[in-house]
């Protein structure tokens, strides 16, 4: 099974080159009509296979890709970030009897009918209240709609997307032509976008400053939190519309803008990541001067100054995410609770446990930095409790601070 091994190597290494990871989506779907329009986001850079033990040799593959789904819609929540999986054709067969491999030609173009699943790890936030709300596991379906046709067909030819991306990534500057030339191989658009955004929250920035501003700029966007108004002036506004006119005069031209932001993106990627000097120099307080405490040191000595990415890869899904004047916040919480217990005997009260609870949480700010990345500014961890101990709100803390994955 070598060479299936080497394959995987293959993908692990997808977009990286010497100490840089190129952050890379794709749009799959742009559709619906004004006021009910929807953007689907291929995080293409995590891609992952899923198959399980007892199907290897099968001759299918489950492969996983992260796609994320904007919605307009003020009756629809702010987004839904799910993880599809796809039964794909195993690349390679095993000839029990020779006990050899050979790579199997058949492979998913778009337009097939693809069959898949959401798999755990699916959430979407809910646009009341701004909170994450789990998405239930489906069972295997089959399908022949536009969108998951195009996602299974980036799953299931992840080795021709990794070789096409690497192709067309060339110092600063990208191939867009030969990507879609690439791709196109496949059934994909040829015009497919390529943009440097990659986070659930990044999409939801993305579709509602490049595409959708002019509702934004109007007060028209859905906001039942109020979290997204920022009070503009007169001019302000013209100003927005004339950058919303000029951006829609790029795209009919040829999507420049958005070819425009991948190349920053890359340009960035290339940079070296180092924290901000000045964090250094503060370090073990917060910015305002305050001290921090010793779960906050140690946290701020992991993430302090990096990628938000790199948060939601190693903590997981946030319990919920908030944004206020760019500003974002990532929180993690934990609890526990004991109902008070009280035992009556014939003289009177004999014994019993007391209740009590416990809760903690740590909330991540990110800001964009000078590059315009979302990088980790500060940490808070925060801890109340009532009729319980010092151990309840340390393994509440512990929780609300460890990594979930």
């Amino acid at each position: 099974m070598k060479k299936r091994a080497l394959f995987s190597l293959v993908l692990l290494g997808a977009l990286v080159t010497p100490g840089k990871l190129y952050a890379l989506s794709v749009i799959v779907q742009y559709q619906g009509a004004p006021d009910d329009r929807e953007i689907y986001f291929a995080d293409v850079r995590t891609m992952v296979n899923r198959t399980s033990p007892d199907m290897v040799g099968s001759g299918i593959e489950i492969r996983e890709i992260p796609v994320t789904v904007v919605y307009e819609n003020a009756k629809k929540p702010e987004f839904a970030h799910m993880q599809l999986q796809f039964k794909c054709p195993d690349r390679f067969v095993l000839d029990k009897e020779k006990r050899a491999l050979s790579e199997n030609k058949g492979s998913v173009h778009a337009g097939d009918a693809v069959t898949f699943r959401i798999a755990s790890g699916s959430y979407l936030l809910r646009r009341s209240d701004l909170k994450t709300e789990p998405m239930p596991e489906t069972d295997w379906k089959t399908s022949s709609v536009p969108m998951l046709t195009k996602a299974g067909t980036l799953a299931c030819n992840h080795i021709e997307i990794d070789q096409a991306l690497h192709a067309a990534i060339k110092n600063d500057s990208f191939d867009f032509a030969g990507f879609g030339k690439r791709i196109a191989k496949l059934g994909l658009p040829a015009d497919m976008a390529v943009i440097g955004e990659t986070l659930p929250s990044e999409y939801l920035d993305f579709a509602w400053e490049t595409l959708w501003w002019d509702k934004v700029a109007d007060g028209k966007r859905p906001d039942p939190t109020g979290r997204w108004s920022t009070p503009v002036s007169e001019a302000d506004k013209q100003a927005a519309m004339a950058r919303l006119k000029q951006k829609q005069q790029e795209l009919e031209a040829g999507t420049a803008s958005l070819q425009a932001s991948l190349l920053q993106s890359i340009k960035n990627n290339k940079a070296d990541m180092k924290a901000d000097p000045e964090s250094a120099q503060s370090a073990g307080k917060h910015p305002d001067g305050s001290k921090m405490n010793k779960r906050e040191k140690k946290l701020m000595a992991v993430f302090g100054g990096r990628p938000e990415q790199e948060v939601v890869d190693t903590m997981g899904t946030p319990d919920d995410f908030n944004q206020s004047n760019g500003t974002r916040f990532l929180r993690y919480s934990a609890w526990w609770e004991q109902q008070g217990v009280t035992v009556y005997g014939a003289q009177g009260v004999i014994g019993g446990d007391a209740g009590g609870y416990a809760e903690c949480f740590s909330e991540f700010r990110i800001r964009r930095d000078a590059s315009g990345d979302w990088r980790v500014d500060d940490i808070i961890v925060r801890a109340d409790y009532g009729g319980s101990g010092s151990r309840e709100i340390r393994l509440v803390c512990d929780d609300a601070t460890k990594p979930r994955r």
